[in-house]
């Protein structure tokens, strides 16, 4: 019994100790820099689809970016972009030709922006990649739920699209600079 507990307090002094060391999981920024999410602006027909992409974007950059999430106005980077598209697509039809299932298709621009510490040129801002992602999930029309849980996984695997595509090289040390920043 003595030794389950000594066990048992030892397993939790280690994880104490391992929270403590200063490790973080995800893409890394340069040391202090810290990354923010704008809202998106808005090209398609339907509204708010921006306010709904917005917590999935926040989301993604906490679980995969080492970084402070801070306000993108304070932030050194941040996520920026627009919803390009919100359309709802054909489906399948039974033999008698009443719609069974469909699917949402969802388009967003996204860029990385750098605030220059030094703005040269009048410019204190800087694209540091610039990328278009798209999905598109189906539904039955049977689910009373299906148009917005089929919205809410393709906004979730957007978001984390972005998040990924636009930060990942960020991560190699090794790359040279003009490989990580877009020529002009």
């Amino acid at each position: 019994m003595k030794r389950a507990r000594a066990r048992v307090a030892a397993l939790a002094l280690a994880a104490l100790v391992a929270a403590g060391c200063g490790y973080r999981s995800g893409f890394a920024l340069a040391e202090g820099q810290t990354i923010g999410v704008k809202i998106f602006d808005n090209q398609c027909k339907l509204r708010d689809v921006e306010m709904r992409l917005h917590p999935y974007l926040t989301d993604a950059v906490q679980r995969f970016v080492a970084a402070d999430l801070v306000g993108a106005a304070r932030a050194d980077v941040w996520i920026e972009g627009v919803v390009l598209e919100y359309s709802r697509r054909g489906g399948i039809r039974s033999t008698l030709n009443v719609q069974l299932e469909t699917g949402v298709y969802i388009a967003v621009q996204a860029r990385l922006v750098e605030r220059v510490a030094e703005p040269t040129d009048g410019v204190e801002t800087r694209v540091l990649r610039e990328l278009t992602v798209a999905d598109e999930r189906g539904y039955l029309l049977s689910d009373p739920l299906g148009e917005s849980n089929a919205a809410a996984a393709v906004l979730r695997n957007i978001a984390d699209r972005v998040v990924l595509d636009l930060v990942a090289d960020l991560a190699y040390e090794d790359a040279p600079v003009g490989e990580l920043r877009p020529s002009r």
